[in-house]
């Protein structure tokens, strides 16, 4: 009877242990999947946002529709929103599907560049 009992403590342990990890593990690649997300949508503002100086990010979820949305504002001004689409089209990287607020879309360049676009002449300059 004491070793059945063990045994089942040590199963629900094993179970507990294995599930622990494996949360984790998902919390960490959301993070991670996030800090690259947000890493490329700052190169896209400096590249294509005149007077851009900072960024601030207020939300991150899932779309129900399709991956994901990124919400934040620039230079520390409200006005200057912008919501950022990460979409399975895309491979699950942002390259440009963004929405701007009025205030935000008369700083940008004439001529907006992707991710992509962005990447490829960083390395044609090397």
């Amino acid at each position: 009877m004491k070793r059945k009992t063990y045994l089942n403590i040590g199963i629900i342990a094993l179970i507990l242990i294995v599930a622990g990890s494996y949360l984790i593990y998902k919390h960490n690649e959301k993070e991670k999947f996030y800090s690259e997300q947000k890493e490329r949508i700052t190169t896209y503002m400096k590249y294509n946002v005149k007077d851009y100086k900072s960024i601030t990010f207020t939300n991150f979820k899932r779309n129900p529709m399709d991956g994901y949305d990124i919400t934040g504002y620039i230079n520390n001004d409200k006005k200057l929103e912008f919501s950022a689409g990460v979409r399975s089209t895309g491979n699950y990287q942002f390259d440009g599907d963004i929405s701007f607020t009025g205030a935000l879309s008369k700083l940008l360049n004439k001529n907006t560049k992707t991710i992509s676009q962005i990447e490829e002449e960083k390395r044609n300059r090397n």
